[in-house]
C-alpha cells in the first residue's frame, strides 16, 4: 500500500513539475531613470502557442494590448515601459493564455 501512494505521489509531483514547466516569462522595454511613471496597467490576451520567435511575438502582443488598454484610461502622449507577461493555460488549437502588466509613462511630460 505504501508502494502505491509513494508511487501515485512521485507521479503527481513529476506531472506538476513538468505543468508549471511549460509556463513562460517574459520582461520587456526596461524603463530608464529619465522616464516619469503615471499608472500601471494590465492585460489578459489569447495568442497562439508557437516555438518559433515566441519571445519576441509575445513581447509585441504584450505591448500592443497594454497600449490599447492605457490610451481608454490616460489621455494624452504616452508609452508603455517595463512590461511583463506570463504564459497561463492552454485553451487548446493551439491557443495559450498570456497577462501582461506594465508601466504607464508619459512620452512627453514637459510638451517638448
Amino acid at each position: 500500500m505504501k508502494t502505491k501512494i509513494g508511487s501515485s505521489l512521485t507521479l503527481m509531483l513529476i506531472v506538476a513539475v513538468l505543468l508549471i514547466s511549460c509556463a513562460s516569462v517574459g520582461q520587456y522595454m526596461p524603463i530608464s531613470s529619465q522616464e516619469s511613471v503615471i499608472g500601471t496597467i494590465q492585460a489578459t490576451f489569447v495568442a497562439r502557442d508557437s516555438w518559433f520567435s515566441k519571445d519576441e511575438i509575445l513581447n509585441t502582443q504584450a505591448y500592443i494590448k497594454l497600449l490599447e488598454a492605457a490610451v481608454q484610461k490616460y489621455p494624452g502622449d504616452i508609452d508603455i515601459r517595463d512590461i511583463v507577461w506570463v504564459t497561463g493555460r492552454t485553451l487548446g488549437s493551439g491557443k495559450i493564455e498570456v497577462s501582461a502588466i506594465g508601466k504607464i509613462i508619459e512620452v512627453n511630460p514637459d510638451g517638448k
